[in-house]
């Protein structure tokens, strides 16, 4: 039972340190006081008249460098690629062989 004589000498300690600095301490006038208002703030109503709008952005610089070096140069006429017909291409014959019969999965006698 250490714990107990422990904490009973704790809060002995503590209690006497409150009596003694409430008697040290000058005492402090009343509390301040921000209002007199008691109870639930007023609901604010917002204007019913009050309409947002928004301004246009500004119309793009396009005479600053940076437009001008990121403008596409001209390119030369690229030949339109025809595909290949079917017949020229190599195709590979199928790698798996149809099964016919019965299948055997190696489980005999089920």
């Amino acid at each position: 039972m250490p714990i107990f004589a422990y904490l009973v000498a704790v809060g002995s300690a503590l209690i006497a340190l409150i009596f003694f600095a409430n008697a040290t301490l000058e005492k402090a006038g009343p509390p301040i006081v921000t209002t007199q208002r008691v109870g639930l703030p007023q609901t604010q109503v917002p204007n019913p008249l009050q309409t947002l709008t928004s301004t246009p952005a500004p119309a793009p610089d396009m005479a600053s460098p940076l437009v001008l070096v990121a403008e596409p140069k001209d390119q030369p006429d690229v030949p339109a690629v025809v595909p290949a017909p079917r017949a020229a291409r190599a195709e590979a014959p199928p790698q798996h062989k149809p099964v016919t019969g019965p299948r055997d999965f190696g489980l005999s006698g089920m």
